[in-house]
């Protein structure tokens, strides 16, 4: 569960003892777990849709007593900002807001979930490139992660909607992957090289902000190299309503060589 958005049975014991008659109901809720979105963002004057572009509603589960979830739960929804309305069957709709974001609330039986977060984005329109294309990594021994890493590989979903100075569209996710000699690399210990955030921690996809803007860096593990000198192809690629983006993929190329003594 991420954000505690599940209320726990614990915390309601007190509420159901004085309320038997809602406990003894395998179809009364008593907990609630609104943790996951269709998408981190909805396009101004859009609903809200999924990666692949379909219009999709909330999804909230919410349990009973005995903590089953229960099937075909009915829930209500409340916004706690303008520019936003949300259908009978839980799809959000941003009409009157064009930037920012929305915070929803599910409710059932009298329970609120804590509210989630969603960025109101401009229509994305292509993929552009913001760091170099081609880029050497001179590795050392021992193996040091800061080092044996690539420059950051950035890149921003522009916006044709650029009213205001805006450049991007927030709340994008963009994926990644890694190709070493035409074959696509996984992200287990055995892989020659991994992409990671700015902590070092493996990711292949991240969400922009509200500039617009992705990176990852791909970080090579030497002591599994080839000894002879070769390059990677990292591939980054984002689409809207199901189609990829004007200019995705886009490719790196990262070459990578020992460091020489100086």
């Amino acid at each position: 569960m991420r954000g505690g958005s599940r209320t726990t049975l614990a915390a309601l014991g007190a509420v159901l003892s004085a309320c038997t008659s809602v406990g003894a109901d395998p179809q009364a809720a008593v907990a609630i777990e609104f943790d996951t979105l269709p998408y981190p963002a909805v396009v101004t004057g859009d609903s809200m849709r999924n990666e692949v572009g379909a219009a999709t509603a909330f999804a909230p589960r919410a349990y009973n007593v005995d903590g089953a979830r229960i099937a075909d739960a009915t829930f209500a929804y409340q916004l706690l900002d303008t520019g936003a309305t949300i259908t009978p069957s839980g799809v959000l709709v941003a009409r009157g807001r064009r930037d920012g974001s929305l915070r929803v609330v599910a409710q059932i039986n009298g329970i609120q979930s804590l509210p989630r977060t969603v960025l109101v984005a401009r229509a994305p329109s292509a993929l552009l490139a913001t760091s170099t294309l081609r880029d050497t990594v001179k590795y050392v021994l021992p193996d040091i992660a800061a080092t044996n890493s690539s420059q950051a590989i950035t890149l921003r979903v522009a916006t044709s909607d650029s009213a205001g100075g805006v450049r991007g569209a927030a709340g994008w996710i963009v994926r990644f992957r890694t190709l070493f000699r035409g074959q696509p690399l996984g992200t287990d210990s055995t892989a020659l090289a991994v992409l990671v955030d700015d902590a070092f921690r493996t990711s292949q996809s991240d969400t922009t902000g509200s500039d617009g803007v992705v990176s990852r860096r791909l970080r090579i593990r030497v002591g599994l190299l080839p000894s002879t000198a070769d390059s990677f192809v990292v591939e980054a690629t984002t689409t809207d309503r199901g189609r990829n983006l004007t200019g995705a993929p886009a490719r790196f190329v990262i070459h990578y060589r020992p460091r020489t003594a100086p």
